[in-house]
């Protein structure tokens, strides 16, 4: 005999059609059978159809559940260089001014790019929030005046050749052998508009205490520095300078009744 059920309604669609709404005490299992009872799944699964005629399935979700107003983060972009930045070192002049401006045009007269954290990114909601994070090693070493030899230079975030985030910073040789730093850049962009970008790093000298002398790096190490006889470096590596550039895109979620 095949029936089906109705509540609340004269005229059910399946087996059990209930207009109206449904409390559930205890658990609810799928897949069972006559001889076999079904499967009520496990904490923090959620129910997955498998399509029309098929019993859905327990899985676990792959991704958080967000609330509404909350930021999901949708990608994350992430670049390795050791090739870094060797063209503003000894003999190359600070260039002018001493500070740039946020939505500047790149000038490849002042700045100079690392090429391989080059990064290609598309923004698909109006409502977001994008992250940069910017890490590189710095090296400078003066042989001839040794202590008090110092360079200040500013690295920036370019998007379509826009300056959309800078920081200053400097280093400051403390002997005749080289020295290293750390420097960071971090900053955050609400709402870019919809649309594909390239996203890029670029860096500065703003001053130098010896031009002719102050060999200076970014994103690479010194191999060897003068005057004559030249030395070799040996207190660091390409792979400890290298650059590291991060970018996580993040969305607003919004539902809808």
């Amino acid at each position: 005999m095949y029936s089906q059920v109705g509540i609340n309604t004269t005229t059910p669609k399946s087996t059990l059609d209930v207009n109206g709404d449904l409390a559930l005490r205890n658990a609810l299992s799928t897949g069972g059978t006559d001889a076999v009872n079904g499967n009520p799944g496990s904490v923090d699964q959620v129910l997955v159809s498998k399509g029309a005629g098929q019993p859905p399935v327990w899985k676990y979700a792959n991704i958080p559940f967000m609330e509404n107003s909350q930021y999901k983060l949708i990608n994350t972009y992430l670049k390795a260089d050791q090739t870094g930045i060797t063209t503003l070192s000894n003999t190359v002049a600070a260039s002018a001014p001493v500070t740039s401006n946020l939505n500047e045009d790149f000038d490849p007269a002042k700045w100079v790019k690392i090429a391989d954290l080059a990064t290609p990114v598309e923004i698909k909601s109006s409502q977001n929030k994008v992250t940069y994070q910017f890490q590189t090693g710095v090296e400078l070493v003066n042989k001839a005046v040794g202590s008090g030899s110092s360079v200040d230079f500013i690295c920036g975030i370019f998007k379509n050749n826009k300056l959309v985030a800078l920081r200053p910073d400097g280093i400051t040789a403390v002997d005749n052998a080289p020295t290293q730093s750390i420097f960071t850049l971090n900053y955050t962009e609400e709402n870019v508009a919809k649309g594909t970008y390239t996203v890029e790093v670029a860096c500065r000298k703003i001053y130098s205490s010896d031009v002719a002398n102050n060999y200076f790096r970014i994103g690479i190490n010194i191999p060897t520095y003068g005057p004559t006889p030249n030395v070799n470096n040996t207190s660091s590596n390409a792979f400890s300078l290298r650059s590291l550039f991060k970018i996580d895109i993040a969305e607003l979620v919004t539902y809808t009744n």
